[in-house]
């Protein structure tokens, strides 16, 4: 059999990977999925965002101010661990360690004061370069410039 080519369309459209015949492109307006998903429909995670993010009243010492939901929910949860529930101080603890726990600030590079005390302890012939990261050790490990001859 042979296939029948489309005369109509114009000689410049070129078929191939991601350009479908012109015959067999949806029209204006027609859906590829047509059972697919609803226009406005939101998924999981936008939903939970938004809930999360609504603020409600909270009375502190008598007072009210508006929170989010989610910072009242952890506030809810130390009241808890306040109170000694054991569940609640674990679970508040574990959320703090995932999400605010063991990063501490470190600069990029240490002070030349350091540097320099750290050169004067190690000695020149202990600093690792760079670009070797396993040296051979030099004469039963001990720093230059020890007398190696008294025991």
């Amino acid at each position: 059999m042979s296939r029948k080519k489309n005369t109509d369309a114009p000689a410049a459209y070129e078929v191939g990977r991601g350009k479908p015949p012109r015959s067999s492109q949806f029209k204006p307006g027609q859906s590829g999925n047509p059972g697919g998903r609803k226009k406005g429909s939101l998924n999981l995670k936008t939903v939970m965002t938004a809930v999360l993010e609504s603020e409600i009243e909270l009375t502190e010492n008598g007072r009210k101010r508006k929170v989010p939901l989610l910072e009242a929910i952890i506030l809810r949860q130390a009241q808890e661990a306040l109170r000694g529930q054991p569940r609640a101080i674990d679970s508040l603890l574990d959320r703090y360690e995932r999400h605010a726990g063991p990063e501490v600030e470190r600069p990029d590079e240490l002070p030349e004061e350091d540097v320099a005390l750290l050169e004067r302890a190690l000695g020149p012939s202990r600093r690792r370069p760079a670009s070797n990261p396993d040296p051979a050790p030099d004469d039963h490990g001990m720093p230059e410039g020890e007398d190696r001859d008294h025991d």
